[in-house]
């Protein structure tokens, strides 16, 4: 072991003078990787037993190494430890996904005992990440499952912990339990056939898990024990059969357990109840309080035990609001008051408010009769209801329940029962996961919620008010009315702020004395789908007003994007919906560069106030707003249409009630094809994100030296002279350079910290002339024996001309800005294009500041201890 750390500190020397003349700030916040491996290659090497002694010696010589943040196991292996990993402060353990971290057979362990834990208490900024860890139950079968034996991860008074892309599986006990921690998170997970919890936090402050995939087989898949400031979302979890609920919500005596939020879940076939949420001693009501919304449970509580906890949400001393939820085909009850496991609770008070919830096809089975609700605790517990859909229930809607008279009793109409696709049907449109679609009939639940719910984010038309469901006031609510509406357009009037204008002849923009005008209008986008098809879109209004009349000023009038849905019934000046007040009165909008009420607009149009109308059309570039809607990054909310200037040149256009066809507003989609431009429904784009760059500096006052493993790449030049880079991505998956549509150089700007520069950094991306080989690359060669032709590199510009001065992609940074630790993008899609079309071979990147004297700054690189520190390339695909 002291060779190997005589080994790191030696090349951390030599690292720092290869740094002369550099800043020293960047040797002290350099942060390697210590590699540990299974064939040899690796700082740390291991052979496959006892694998533990390896890794426990990286992981501590990061912990007392602060220049030094990460430990990197190398696949593809499997590290068979026979002891317990034990991780610092500042640490991140990640790994290949060809690598597992595996149990030896008859380890042995005392109970309690994980494969990884802290190495101390009060351990802080633990990241487990990327890898497999496997508990070996096959080869450990003299331990009890739930029995506390072989946790694979087990941290207790840590802060900021984060655990994700992770595999946890094959064990007796919890993947990861955390005790007294706080920051926690758990996500892009699978987890699976393990003997008791997926998560069990007890006694935690500030828990989330998302994005996982869990596989109950024991207890449950999530779980919470007396911890707050929680929420579990977007996870989707099922048993194998034979165990398990899927989020378990557990309180004992007075910790506050009431900021609780559980939603967007998908929770079905487990073995026992979808959600237990229970609590035991005594304890204010006030102090155990949960939001469950937007969560679809379905056919949970088969059981093939005795059980009796089972149906979809099964609770017992907890106030919950319980809201847009679809509960269907589960055993017992859909939404039960009932105790089973503790002692009855010293207290009473205990209220499950019920809104806006689907419950259908409730079934029979031990413990439950098959109600849609059901309280069995009527001394102590009760429900409130209002506007949830109750049918098919098997034992009826309400066991020991009061009747609420604004719940339906009626099909909800499913879009899809049998392969579980709880949208409701619309004959106004449906989302089918794809794209809008229409049925011959609408569900009563459009449009049947409780009145006082927000329904703000459901598309236009939503008939002001929300749908019961789980997609209830989100972006894929079915949408209200008999078909889909086409057009909206709505005046606002400063001098009339109260006033709905949905049915005037025009809309109108600018000033004039008795105040400003503005206008809102929508386009129903439904059957676009593929942003990369679309060629232009414009927006276009048919000028008519005033007549025969110049103005004082010009009219500059701006597209922006609304910053929230409105309701072309309500809107107004002051009110964007029933009830709901504009932020800023004369409305809310986006720019094109998401500032709200930025002054960026998305297109814009000059009318000279010396022109007269001419009658015609006149038309905006709205194509990037438009795509962004198709795209889906943003919900279509329309246009926001406004003068730049409001004074003295007011102007109107005919709106969609004028009349006559020929003049209504119009959205014109052209996309591309091949003869030409015609409307069709494009797909959506793919966004994809290359890492794992080859990246070396070339530095003039070093010119033999290889710099390849620094922490940083740079450019420009300070006193000891010049800094430029090559970097390369591999490209070979792509073979049509027509299909990308962008492509984007993204690099991590982080010094010299707090230090202006006597001048502007502007950085070019040029094409590296020929290969070169990282391992040789410097100042003075390309390759091991072959020199540049001229010293610091030869490329190729834009024009292929040698050395030449007009660059692919450029960014200008100016000298008085300080580094704010973010990405800077540089558009090199035309060289990638050239490289995707075999025009070039792909050589990379040379990377050089167009003057390179005094303004030197320096990027995060590939070597570059955080993982969204480094460099990548963001292509968007037009598959």
């Amino acid at each position: 072991m002291a060779l190997l750390n005589q080994k790191l500190i030696i090349f951390f020397t030599v690292f720092c003078l290869a740094l002369s003349g550099v800043p020293g700030a960047l040797c002290a916040i350099s942060a390697p990787v210590v590699y540990v491996a299974g064939d040899g290659s690796g700082d740390f090497n291991c052979d496959g037993k006892d694998d533990h002694i390896q890794i426990n010696q990286a992981l501590k010589f990061v912990a007392e190494n602060s220049e030094y943040t990460t430990v990197r196991l190398k696949g593809p292996f499997t590290y068979i430890i026979g002891d317990t990993l034990l991780i610092g402060s500042n640490t991140i353990l990640e790994g290949d996904s060809s690598v597992k971290i595996k149990l030896v057979s008859n380890a042995n362990w005392e109970s309690e005992k994980p494969m990884i834990k802290e190495r101390s208490s009060g351990s802080h900024d633990i990241t487990i990440r990327g890898f497999t860890i496997d508990g070996n139950r096959e080869g450990n079968t003299n331990v009890r499952s739930g029995g506390g034996y072989h946790n694979l991860i087990h941290l207790s008074n840590c802060q900021n912990i984060n655990v994700y892309n992770m595999n946890l599986t094959n064990n007796h006990g919890d993947g990861l339990k955390t005790n007294s921690c706080s920051n926690v998170k758990l996500y892009n997970s699978n987890i699976y056939n393990l003997g008791h919890d997926g998560l069990y936090a007890s006694s935690c402050s500030g828990v989330e898990a998302y994005n996982n995939t869990v596989i109950c087989r024991i207890n449950s898949g999530l779980r919470l024990y007396n911890s707050n400031k929680a929420s579990l979302h977007d996870n989707v979890i099922t048993s194998d059969g034979t165990g398990g609920v899927g989020i378990q919500i557990q309180k004992h005596g007075y910790p506050l357990m009431n900021d609780i939020k559980i939603y967007n879940n998908v929770i079905y076939k487990t073995a026992c109840a979808g959600m237990w949420i229970f609590g035991s001693g005594s304890y204010p009501n006030s102090s155990a309080n949960l939001h469950i919304h937007h969560n679809q449970i379905y056919d949970t509580g088969i059981t093939t035990s005795s059980s009796t906890i089972i149906g979809g949400i099964m609770s017992d001393g907890f106030d919950a609001l319980i809201e847009n939820n679809v509960i269907d085909g589960v055993y017992g009850a859909g939404i039960i008051q009932k105790n089973v496991y503790s002692s009855p609770l010293l207290g009473s008070g205990y209220v499950l408010t019920l809104r806006n919830n689907i419950i259908t096809n409730s079934r029979s089975a031990r413990g439950g009769s098959g109600y849609a609700v059901s309280n069995e605790l009527t001394g102590t517990h009760s429900f409130v209801l209002y506007n949830n859909c109750f049918y098919g229930n098997t034992a009826g809607n309400y066991k020991n329940v009061q009747d609420s008279p604004s719940d339906l009793k009626a099909d909800p109409l499913y879009a899809d029962r049998n392969n579980h696709d709880y949208h409701i049907k619309s004959k106004a449109g449906r989302w089918d996961g794809k794209s809008w679609v229409t049925d011959d009939v609408s569900s009563p639940c459009i449009d049947a919620g409780y009145i006082h719910s927000d329904y703000s984010e459901e598309p236009l038309k939503n008939g002001g008010r929300i749908n019961i469901g789980a997609f209830g006031n989100t972006k894929y609510a079915s949408k209200s009315g008999t078909s889909a509406e086409k057009l909206y357009d709505n005046r606002l009037r400063e001098a009339s702020p109260d006033t709905v204008f949905q049915d005037t002849t025009f809309i109108d923009v600018g000033g004039m004395s008795i105040g400003r005008y503005r206008d809102l209008m929508w386009f129903d986008l439904s059957e676009y789908n593929d942003i990369s098809k679309i060629d232009n879109v414009a927006l276009s209004l048919y000028w008519y007003y005033p007549e025969g009349k110049t103005r004082p000023a010009d009219t500059v009038i701006e597209v922006y994007r609304p910053a929230s849905s409105w309701d072309p019934d309500y809107i107004s000046w002051n009110m964007k919906k029933n009830g709901v007040t504009w932020t800023y009165p004369g409305g809310d909008w986006y720019d094109k560069k998401g500032v709200l009420q930025g002054s960026t607009p998305y297109a814009t149009l000059t009318i000279k106030g010396s022109t007269l109308p001419d009658n015609r059309y006149y038309k905006l570039d709205v194509t990037d707003l438009v795509k962004e809607y198709v795209s889906g990054k943003y919900a279509n909310t329309g246009f926001f249409i406004k003068a730049r200037s409001e004074n003295n040149n007011y102007i109107a256009f005919y709106s969609n009630e004028c009349g006559k066809e020929a003049q209504k507003p119009k959205l014109d989609v052209k996309i591309k094809t091949s003869s030409g431009t015609v409307p069709v429904a494009p797909k959506i784009p793919v966004n994809i994100i290359l890492t794992g760059a080859t990246d070396n500096r070339l530095r003039e006052a070093s010119p033999d030296a290889v710099l390849q493993d620094t922490p940083f790449i740079d450019v420009g030049g300070m006193s000891t002279g010049r800094y430029r880079d090559l970097m390369w991505f591999d490209l070979s998956e792509y073979k049509d350079a027509s299909k990308i549509d962008n492509v984007a150089l993204s690099l991590y700007w982080y010094y010299p910290k707090g230090t202006t520069r006597p001048k502007d950094t502007v950085i070019e991306v040029y094409r590296p002339a020929s290969t070169w080989d990282p391992r040789y690359v410097s100042w003075n060669k390309m390759r091991n024996g072959v020199v540049w032709t001229n010293p610091g590199g030869d490329w190729k510009d834009k024009n292929d001309v040698l050395q030449g001065r007009t660059p692919y992609a450029t960014l200008t940074i100016k000298g008085s800005t300080l580094p704010d630790n973010r990405y800077y993008k540089l558009d090199v899609t035309d060289l990638v294009k050239e490289y995707v079309s075999g025009k070039y071979a792909n050589t990379g990147f040379f990377i050089k500041a167009r003057d390179e004297n005094n303004n030197y700054i320096a990027f995060y690189s590939n070597e570059a201890g955080g993982e969204n520190q480094r460099p990548k390339l963001d292509l968007i695909l037009n598959r």
